[in-house]
């Protein structure tokens, strides 16, 4: 395949897209789970604050000033249902960490085979929605990636054998096709294979800013791929192709 270097690109998208899908399913599909458990099993009680701080690399650092892309931690006391007293952990906003002090009492919520790990009752909604949106966009990524991978497969796939790619403009030309206008040597016939179009300027115009709106007619990629019929002489660089419809 001569045209193997064209690959790279749309591989490279490709692998991102799926990529980027399946780091959101991995780092929120559980975190769906747990809050829809939440919602639906966990207990709401009372718990009393005993210390504020920040999580880096690992440890709870105690620190009343910080910044929003800190991970902000609340720990609270709880009493459990058979009547001991247990500890959790909250990760909370900068501005829930700013307004929180010792001893103030919070409505949290846990589950109850775990109660180590508790969150603010008012977030579970809100956090669920969130998560189903981002899962959303991890699917909405993966059909993505499905309908490019088709694309790129359609793209490179070989015609059957004795068939050639169909053009989309015709040179008409007797059998035995073109000489170069330079070296009179036979050219090679083939086709031209255009996205952005391709602009025309008589000698005395500006260059301007050529767009894919100002290309000659048949030669920008709307709907239909452009395959322009064309004759290459690769010693002499010169193409002749035919525009339009």
């Amino acid at each position: 395949m001569k045209n193997k270097n064209e690959l790279v690109i749309p591989v490279l998208v490709l692998l991102l897209l799926v990529s980027v899908a399946a780091w959101i399913l991995l780092s929120y599909t559980g975190d769906l789970f747990y809050y829809k458990k939440l919602r639906d099993s966990g207990v709401e009680t009372t718990a009393v604050v005993t210390m504020k701080a920040v999580l880096k690399d690992g440890r709870l650092v105690r620190s009343n000033i910080t910044s929003s892309s800190d991970d902000h931690r609340v720990m609270v006391s709880l009493r459990l249902p058979d009547g001991i007293t247990g500890v959790c952990t909250l990760r909370v906003s900068k501005y829930t960490y700013d307004v929180v002090s010792k001893r103030d009492i919070l409505n949290v919520a846990y589950l109850p085979e775990d109660p180590a790990e508790c969150t603010l009752p008012d977030g579970i909604e809100l956090n669920l929605y969130l998560i189903l949106s981002l899962l959303a966009v991890a699917v909405f990524l993966l059909l993505l990636a499905a309908g490019f991978a088709f694309y790129i497969y359609r793209s490179f796939r070989k015609p059957p054998p004795g068939k050639l790619v169909p053009t989309t403009t015709d040179l008409s030309l007797p059998p035995g096709g073109l000489d170069c206008p330079k070296c009179g040597a036979p050219m090679t016939e083939g086709y031209m294979s255009t996205v952005g179009g391709v602009s025309w300027r008589d000698r005395e115009d500006p260059i301007g800013i050529p767009t894919m709106f100002t290309g000659l007619p048949g030669t920008a990629f709307w709907i239909k791929r452009p395959a322009l019929h064309a004759y290459r002489c690769e010693s002499c660089r010169i193409i002749i192709f035919k525009y339009g419809g």
